[in-house]
């Protein structure tokens, strides 16, 4: 382990707390060369401000419904969380951890000055994506490389995990979460439900041509989570917030609702699986959407298990991730 102060980033996407925010949000997350896939910059940019232009006000009155996204508040929570959860064991001076997203405010430009004038010389990069996809966890690693070549900044450099969704207190936190949402529903039998994991979706292409491990990551998550809770609910996949006419990985998470209700179910537990905040696809995707289409097709009980957010658990992963990475035995 070096010496010197040690700086924790905790990196999201984001999204808009109010109306103003709305169109830059939509056109950061549109412009990021994984998203649209267009290489040329100047071809991919414009079509990207097309994009947020065309959807803003339709997007503005799906944010409306859940009072604009809760993202910021709750990954500012978990780095203060994370940060008290190190400093009573951590050797010399504890890190400094920080929230920062890639499509809206604070962005990770604006945070990493911060840190380099607290006198971080170590930089640990956590972004907030159990499973890896190079549509998120790449393209976090990526943003902040190129923040800090245009600051000329060159801190001790230390990445998270492409991946930590085996976590033993991230696993606890999602059974926690599905356990108290089960709790709601009128049969207590765990025969009488199923549990429902959603997970967003990705453009088939990308995980074809890009060989992403995300599909299969989310599986092996599922079947953790599963184990964790004693296999007490049959459980089922499906992906949600499809954009555009591609192919995208399925079944949707409104396709498996329906199949759910043919068979006759009646309760239905969904979790996020892929999400550790909430924010509009668990607050009006999940929780409203989804949960209008189950009810429509006769499933008359359902539940959404609330986001991991603050739990203690989750913030306890976080903290076993951070420890692992630079203070196990040949951490640099």
């Amino acid at each position: 382990m070096t010496a010197g102060k040690t700086g924790i980033l905790l990196v999201q996407l984001g999204g808009p707390t109010k109306r103003e925010e709305l169109k830059g949000f939509l056109y950061r997350l549109f412009a990021d060369p994984e998203i649209l896939g267009i290489p040329f910059a100047p071809l991919r940019k414009a079509i990207a401000w097309t994009i947020a232009t065309t959807r803003e006000a339709e997007s503005a009155k799906t944010y409306e419904k859940i009072g604009w996204s809760p993202i910021r508040c709750w990954t500012e929570r978990s780095a203060m969380l994370l940060e008290a959860a190190l400093a009573p064991s951590w050797p010399g001076e504890p890190p400094i951890v920080r929230s920062a997203m890639t499509c809206s405010a604070p962005l990770v430009e604006e945070v990493l000055p911060s840190l380099r004038a607290a006198g971080v010389t170590r930089l640990f990069v956590l972004p907030l994506y159990p499973q890896y996809s190079v549509t998120t966890t790449k393209g976090s690693f990526a943003r902040v490389d190129e923040a800090l070549s245009r600051m000329g900044w060159s801190p001790e450099r230390v990445n998270a995990p492409d991946s930590w969704y085996a976590e033993p207190r991230f696993l606890d936190a999602h059974a926690d979460r599905i356990l108290a949402a089960a709790a709601l529903l009128p049969d207590p039998e765990p025969a009488a439900t199923v549990l429902l994991y959603s997970a967003h979706s990705l453009p088939v292409s990308t995980v074809e041509k890009k060989k992403d491990p995300y599909p299969k990551q989310i599986e092996e998550c599922c079947a953790l989570v599963d184990e964790r809770l004693g296999r007490r609910f049959r459980s089922r996949l499906g992906y949600q917030s499809k954009l555009g006419p591609v192919a995208w990985l399925g079944p949707s998470t409104g396709e498996v609702l329906a199949e759910l209700a043919r068979e006759g179910v009646k309760q239905v537990v969904v979790c996020p699986i892929a999400f550790v905040s909430d924010h509009v696809e668990t607050l009006y995707e999940i929780r409203m959407l989804f949960a209008e289409e189950a009810r429509a097709a006769g499933i008359t009980h359902y539940v959404a298990a609330d986001g991991l957010n603050d739990h203690p658990a989750f913030v306890d992963a976080l903290a076993d991730v951070c420890r692992k990475a630079l203070l196990a035995p040949g951490a640099r």
